[in-house]
């Protein structure tokens, strides 16, 4: 990003802030306040141009090369926006405040906003995945209890590690929102404040750190104290610019959604901009102070959940995509990179546990991976120093992983199913297909291994509830009144339910007869496309295999299956 000269604003602000252009790809020239530069040109934050916004999307759609770096930058621009159309509309006097945000509330809005993904580890959300993944794979709980007790415990989660594994949950640190949380408190007690943060430094940096990790926690301290003298919910407001937990509407989503949208083609038809001019802040029914948005926008708000819905069915959960991220995770989870940092070494897959440790971890692990490196060592809080010694390797499979997805050997994507209640239904289904699919009893356990069903999730953001439906409106004649739109007095055509489930089957061939195989599976996913006489002929084939397969009898000996599979010849591809 191409950057400016300083450019000084009113002259009767005191201390007069001074204003860094940016050339934005997606925003065009923007201005942040210089003091964000000092957090910018750290390196914990210039790690993030080392980490794709995309994970592992990236692989698939060419132009998706942007980072998490350009991203944080756009989202900090549009929550400056914000507040200040927020601001230009004056607080009614019960609410004794001349502005909604103090200048170092709108500074620290813009800091957590700028932070929001600094916690972020190798292929974005990919490595929060591989991580719980791994977890809950452990074989005893006692492994799984060493796992998550770590050395450094800055959220005390070492007290609740039974109840943890007993509920099969990772402690917060394991989460991104945490350890951006941490990092930031870590950067900012190093940084020297400015004048408007002479004071109470502590509670503004506590401050940035429940911005961001919002969307985790929600409200559980809605009567502290805010350096402003007023409580958390007499400026609930604050909370809903970063990661909003009440309705989702924030400008995390308006920043990506318009970015991961223009490069790889699609149209992004949700404005921002307009958002901030009509929002406002309005105490609502529930006690707390909301930002609020005109009667007439309803449709507007309901389009930004549709476009989030249009790039994960398009982009983020694309059937290529979903296995190459899968393909990913494996890699970190097999990965034997030990990161050291003093005398201490943490394995790729636990590096969350240690800041120092973690900052050294980014998409160029991909890298090591494919060299063959062992170790990364790096003295503590100096992680621009480090150490990359090669070594013998003790296990192959996290670079055969990378090297699958490039050389793209990938498992064949077969078709989708409605995700059953649960997952014993989705075992039991890839063993009726292997079983419909096998020409001997042999080849079952192989074809039932080779069978990968992976369950994919889309919704509006709020799981099964609609989102809109917790959000405040107000209209051009009550302005100070605000209500909710029921989704029946907006649209009888909009979505019936807000969240479903599919289970995404792969097929990974491994020889010549894959295709023919590959073919069967299809049919058995899919026999609602089929021809009548071949989905009776293949329905019927099922039904004497499995009837065979419980009499312990060989299928080559059965007179009707013979007769079966001439009819489903007939309908096969030569």
């Amino acid at each position: 990003m191409a950057t400016g000269p300083p450019v000084r604003s009113e002259p009767e602000l005191d201390p007069p802030q001074e204003f860094v252009t940016i050339m934005d790809p997606v925003h065009g020239s923007i201005q942040l306040d210089k003091y964000l530069f000092k957090i910018i040109d750290r390196p914990e934050f210039q790690r993030l141009r080392k980490i794709k916004q995309f994970g592992g999307v990236y692989y698939v759609y060419s132009g998706g090369v942007h980072t998490r770096f350009e991203h944080s930058i756009g989202v900090c621009y549009i929550a400056g926006q914000l507040v200040e159309a927020l601001n230009k509309h004056c607080p009614p006097k019960e609410e004794k405040l001349s502005e909604w945000f103090t200048p170092q509330e709108k500074m620290c809005v813009q800091i957590a906003a700028l932070c929001h993904d600094i916690g972020h580890g190798p292929f974005s959300h990919v490595y929060d995945i591989a991580v719980k993944e791994y977890y809950k794979k452990l074989k005893s709980k006692q492994k799984m209890k060493e796992f998550i007790t770590s050395k450094e415990d800055e959220y005390g989660d070492n007290e609740k590690v039974d109840s943890y594994v007993e509920k099969e949950e990772l402690p917060k640190k394991a989460k991104h929102e945490y350890r951006s949380a941490l990092i930031v408190e870590r950067m900012m007690e190093e940084l020297t404040f400015d004048k408007r943060f002479e004071k109470d430094k502590s509670r503004y940096i506590k401050l940035i750190q429940d911005m961001i990790t919002f969307s985790e926690q929600g409200f559980d301290n809605a009567e502290e104290t805010l350096p402003s003298r007023k409580t958390y919910k007499q400026k609930a407001f604050l909370f809903e610019i970063v990661a909003n937990e009440f309705t989702g509407i924030d400008v995390d989503k308006m920043d990506y959604f318009a970015r991961d949208a223009r490069s790889i083609g699609l149209p992004n038809s949700f404005d921002w901009r307009r958002f901030t001019q009509t929002a406002k802040i309005i105490k609502c029914e529930d006690g707390f102070h909301h930002i609020c948005s005109r009667d007439k926008d309803v449709s507007s708000l309901y389009e930004l959940f549709h476009t989030r819905n249009v790039l994960y069915r398009s982009v983020y959960k694309h059937k290529t995509v979903v296995i190459v991220e899968d393909l990913i995770k494996s890699a970190l989870k097999e990965a034997t990179i030990q990161v050291k940092v003093g005398q201490r070494s943490y394995p790729l897959i636990k590096c969350w546990q240690n800041m120092d440790a973690f900052h050294l971890i980014d998409d160029s692990i991909e890298d090591l991976i494919m060299k063959e490196i062992q170790v990364i060592t790096a003295k503590p809080m100096q992680s621009q120093q480090l150490h990359i010694k090669k070594a013998r390797i003790t296990s192959e499979s996290p670079r055969r992983h990378f090297s699958r997805i490039k050389d793209r050997k990938l498992p064949k994507f077969l078709g989708r199913t409605k995700k059953a209640k649960h997952d014993d239904d989705i075992e039991s289904k890839r063993k009726d297909i292997a079983i419909c699919t096998a020409d001997t009893k042999s080849e079952i356990k192989t074809i039932e291994k080779r069978l990968k069903p992976l369950t994919v999730k889309f919704s509006y953001g709020k799981g099964s509830k609609d989102p809109i439906e917790s959000h405040f409106f107000y209209g051009k004649f009550y302005p100070q009144h605000p209500f909710r739109i029921p989704k029946e007095e907006v649209s009888k055509i909009l979505p019936s339910d807000f969240e479903e489930e599919e289970v995404f089957w792969y097929y990974d061939m491994k020889d010549d007869h894959g295709d023919e195989t590959k073919a069967i599976v299809w049919e058995c996913l899919n026999t609602d496309k089929l021809p009548t006489e071949l989905k009776s002929a293949l329905e019927g084939s099922y039904t004497r295999k499995r009837k065979l397969h419980e009499e312990q009898e060989e299928y080559t000996t059965d007179k009707d299956l013979r007769d079966f599979k001439r009819v489903i010849k007939r309908y096969r591809p030569k």
